[in-house]
């Protein structure tokens, strides 16, 4: 099957002033499309401010642009929870385009096998995406479960030719009937896709053939199920003039959509509000507003994906998906946010912008920009202690932003006395892109309730995150690794301790099942059979199979009540979420699972199939140790001889200063945990030392600066394993050229548990 870009008819009409598509053309198989280079980046554009008020609040985040357009696998298991979940996602699209047998056109204008594997593809994704813990709504492109998805053939009947709408007809009865059949909530009718393109919809947009097949299955949905939530009309790009003649139109015959839908655009406040004028116009109530696809595909980077989420969030449409250009349609892979697929996948720059949008909870704050090109989203939340602010640029600028804070003394919390401790990363538009880069990280003092901070655009596909807190946060991890991401452990990893499962004798074991974890599956069809898991953390999924011959299991955490589980299914899942405990108190857990010999009605069988268990870590503790907490016992410095002490300097943490300008001079300093972060002074008579961990090799630091800071980390070890660890800091008694000094100077630790 072709892999070229899929939804994608020719462009006209407004363009983007700094992103321009110069030309884009249907190739001749139908399939794919040709876009040339984006216009060159502007560089050094001027310096502009991007100001944030923190006393300037508004309601919770609702994430609303991260969605995507066939970003799952086939059977919506791909990518996996610990990829899916730190972006927040609230909306996805599909409806098996591409997939072979062509839809219901290739079943002869019936219900066949072709339009089954479509549908059941789109029913498997929306039943995982629907439900907890992503709840979000689910587009269902009518039109590709028709087999309308570019690739159909040149003498396909379309919807109500020559005014003939019967066959249309039967198949909205079989597309609805499916989806009541399958009993899930949040799927949303979206009747055709990009009508204005000839690709999908040659008969002519809002002519009067497309509005016998918009009328017709409108009234038909609504007619099976009058709670249908319909979506339309899906233009492929922002256009005032269709967007007029079809509310006009369907406000006359009375088949308005439930959710009003357009592609692309310029940008979606503009858009969102001449859309609102045009209702006003027509006397139309306002519709909920979405935008199920966007980025262009020389959009697709982490600037201007940042700079439309910051755009998103002040529009008021309610859902927006990235598009897809290439890999279309099962590769599971979030629109190519993520490289590669199972233990090869990897983060992208515009994944870590997702993951930063993610972020934002508690509530919203004001944000405003000198300069259209640089968009910013933020929040604070009181019950994380943290401020998330997402800076995007959709202009190519390489110049500096400076990032103005506002109302930090409405926020006690979010300060240590006069500082705030300011982290700010740069996400470049790389691929892998392991974790951001930290562009500062320091402790920076509060003026008037202000701080003011240099984002430096080195590439103009760049997008920056600063977060705020007290005393700093831990760095960003990529998912599946210890640390912010989850823990995925396959059912199969077998023992007594933390993240591992024990069975009883009532279990066996397959291995080489294709559509499971790690393809083992440890199963049981015998009633009491029973498994545990213990865990570290404060939430666990538990992922089973369902399928035609599976049994009912119950799951309870730490001897709380036991929840039933019914694993019978009508067609197969191997891996996917089950169950998901509550969020429970940060330590360790077991979850117990029982297989209760019973069975609904419908299955053949009473069989229970583990597949793994996702784990989301402890919020990563991170008890703070000032230098001069002294002692040989956990989270304790202590120093030899040839060390002095200094308190009261008013840029260090508690105000103290543990210091030598001795060759040999030697600290240590014990923790218990997963990693450590040391904070010393930076300045122009700082010298150079070394540190190792749990003597090991020792790695040389420079602390020469030509300005100084006092209290910023100056390294971080390697993830280590969890227990005790000791820390070696020894004054190497040389410096830089450029310093006046070999003094050191130890401010802190940060330890992560």
């Amino acid at each position: 099957m072709s892999r070229s870009i899929l939804h994608r008819p020719p462009r006209s009409g407004p363009r983007r002033r700094r992103a321009i598509v110069t030309a884009v053309t249907i190739m001749a198989t139908g399939a794919g499309l040709a876009v040339l280079p984006a216009s060159p980046a502007l560089a050094n554009a001027p310096d502009t401010t991007v100001t944030v008020n923190l006393a300037q609040t508004g309601s919770a985040p609702t994430h609303v642009g991260s969605g995507y357009l066939y970003g799952l696998s086939q059977d919506g298991s791909g990518p996996s929870d610990s990829w899916l979940q730190p972006v927040s996602p609230t909306l996805f699209r599909g409806g098996g385009a591409r997939l072979a047998g062509d839809g219901w056109i290739g079943d002869g204008y019936s219900a066949g096998s072709g339009f089954q594997t479509r549908m059941t593809s789109a029913l498997d994704q929306a039943k995982r995406v629907t439900a907890a813990p992503y709840n979000a709504s689910y587009h269902l492109l009518v039109s590709d479960l028709y087999g309308a998805d570019t690739t159909q053939p040149s003498n396909t009947v379309y919807p109500c030719d020559n005014g003939n709408c019967a066959n249309w007809t039967t198949f909205i009865d079989t597309v609805v009937g499916d989806v009541q059949a399958a009993g899930l909530k949040n799927i949303d009718f979206d009747v055709w896709n990009e009508p204005d393109g000839t690709g999908f919809w040659p008969r002519g947009v809002n002519s009067t053939q497309y509005f016998q097949m918009w009328d017709t299955a409108v009234r038909e949905i609504r007619r099976l199920d009058p709670s249908a939530v319909i979506v339309g009309a899906s233009f492929s790009q922002y256009n005032s003039s269709f967007m007029q003649t079809f509310l006009s139109q369907a406000k006359t015959d009375g088949t308005l959509p439930n959710v009003l839908n357009w592609h692309f655009g310029d940008d979606p406040v503009n858009d969102a509000n001449q859309t609102t004028s045009i209702e006003s116009s027509l006397g139309i109530s306002p519709i909920p507003m979405t935008v199920n696809e966007y980025l262009l595909s020389n959009q697709q980077n982490a600037g201007t994906a940042a700079w439309w989420l910051d755009r998103f969030a002040v529009s008021g449409i309610t859902a927006a998906a990235h598009a897809i250009w290439s890999d279309c349609c099962m590769a599971g892979t979030l629109d190519d946010t993520i490289a590669g697929t199972g233990s090869l996948a990897a983060p992208t720059g515009q994944w870590w912008v997702y993951r930063a949008y993610g972020s934002l909870s508690g509530q919203t704050v004001s944000t405003s920009s000198g300069n259209a090109s640089i968009a910013a989203v933020a929040a604070a939340d009181q019950s994380t202690g943290q401020a998330n602010i997402l800076i995007g640029n959709d202009s190519g600028q390489t110049g500096t932003t400076t990032i103005n804070v506002q109302g930090l003394g409405s926020d006690s919390w979010l300060t240590a006395g006069s500082t705030v401790h300011a982290t700010l990363y740069r996400i470049p538009d790389q691929t892998p892109l392991s974790t951001p880069i930290t562009a500062s990280d320091s402790d920076v003092t509060i003026s008037n309730g202000s701080i003011s901070l240099p984002a430096t655009f080195q590439s103009g596909t760049d997008a920056f995150w600063l977060v705020l807190s007290p005393h700093g946060v831990a760095t960003p991890t990529t998912p599946g690794s210890s640390g912010s991401g989850q823990v995925i452990v396959d059912g199969n990893q077998i023992g007594t301790g933390n993240d591992e499962f024990q069975y009883d004798s009532n279990w066996g074991e397959t291995s080489g099942v294709s559509d499971m974890y790690a393809g083992t599956a440890n199963w049981s069809h015998t009633a009491g059979a029973t498994a545990t898991f213990k865990f570290t953390g404060t939430q666990v999924a538990l992922h089973a199979v369902r399928d035609v011959d599976q049994g009912i299991m119950t799951a309870s955490v730490d001897g709380g009540t036991a929840q039933s589980i019914d694993d019978y299914a009508a067609t197969r899942n191997g891996s996917g979420i089950v169950w998901t405990s509550p969020v429970l108190s940060a330590g360790s857990h077991t979850l117990t699972i029982v297989n209760t010999g019973t069975k609904n009605s419908a299955s053949s069988g009473d069989n229970i199939a583990v597949d793994r268990a996702d784990v989301t870590p402890s919020t990563a503790s991170q008890p703070i140790v000032d230098g001069n907490v002294t002692g040989t016992g956990n989270d304790q410095f202590q120093y030899d001889s040839n060390w002095g002490l200094t308190t009261g300097v008013s840029d260090m943490y508690d105000g103290t200063a543990n210091w030598s300008h001795v060759a040999g001079a030697t600290a240590v300093f014990r923790f218990a945990g997963t990693q450590v972060a040391l904070h010393l002074v930076k300045d122009v008579d700082q010298g150079i030392f070394t540190v190792s961990v749990d003597g090991g090799t020792a790695q040389s630091i420079d602390n020469y600066a030509s300005a100084r800071n006092a209290s910023g980390i100056v390294w971080t070890s390697a993830l280590l394993a969890e227990g005790s660890h000791t820390v070696t800091i020894v004054n190497t008694g040389t410096k830089n050229s450029a310093s006046s000094g070999i003094n050191i100077a130890i401010d802190r630790a940060d330890v992560i548990g």
